[in-house]
């Protein structure tokens, strides 16, 4: 058995969505955690074109549609990136983009059915991110998870750390621990990400 552990040591942005104003109108700017962000009309890129509708509920920020954009600017060396959705549209309904300073995505990615999950973004060659945008046509915004960490790839696990949750590419809870890329999340706030090969 061959076991790749690719360990993220460092620091994490935990972004809540909890104090978004509450009279916020469509391209208004508000800081969370020291990052500027702002709802704004949906693309060609997104489930839909020209939307700009939000609401809020549980503190949670609901899209119905429109998109949220995230400056990345101020962090260096981004990881990646978990987003807590809850979609209530279907497949590929809410979609997520990593962006560079050239304005092309690095990853992207979309919901699989409706329902909670976790939404995952790479950049795992620590590309210079200039922002993150999420857009949906019917879903929730939870929370957001911004890992800045180095990376460094290790043959084996070192340390023991209290494992919380393991999960796939597109956020699910997995029993299966095989032939697939997984993403293990520990209490001090570091993920590995593993590829097990039997």
């Amino acid at each position: 058995m061959l076991l790749l552990a690719f360990k993220f040591q460092g620091q994490s942005v935990t972004l809540t969505l909890n104090n978004i104003p509450e009279n916020v109108i469509c391209n208004e700017v508000w800081t969370e955690q020291n990052l500027d962000l702002s709802l704004v009309s949906t693309t060609s890129d997104d489930c839909t074109t020209g939307g700009c509708y939000f609401g809020f509920y549980d503190q949670s920020l609901a899209l119905w549609p429109s998109r949220l954009t995230i400056d990345l600017s101020s962090l260096q060396n981004i990881q990646m990136v978990e987003i807590d959705i809850d979609d209530w549209c279907g497949p590929d309904c809410t979609r997520a983009f990593l962006i560079d300073e050239t304005m092309m995505n690095i990853d992207s990615v979309k919901n699989g059915s409706a329902g909670p999950q976790t939404l995952i973004l790479d950049n795992p060659t620590q590309l210079f991110l200039t922002e993150l945008a999420i857009s949906s046509c019917e879903g929730m915004i939870n929370e957001i998870r911004i890992f800045q960490n180095t990376s460094s790839i290790n043959n084996e696990l070192s340390g023991v750390k209290k494992l919380i949750r393991t999960i796939d590419h597109l956020g699910r809870e997995v029993n299966q621990t095989t032939n697939q890329i997984l993403f293990h999340i520990y209490e001090d706030g570091s993920v590995e990400k593993k590829f097990v090969v039997e």
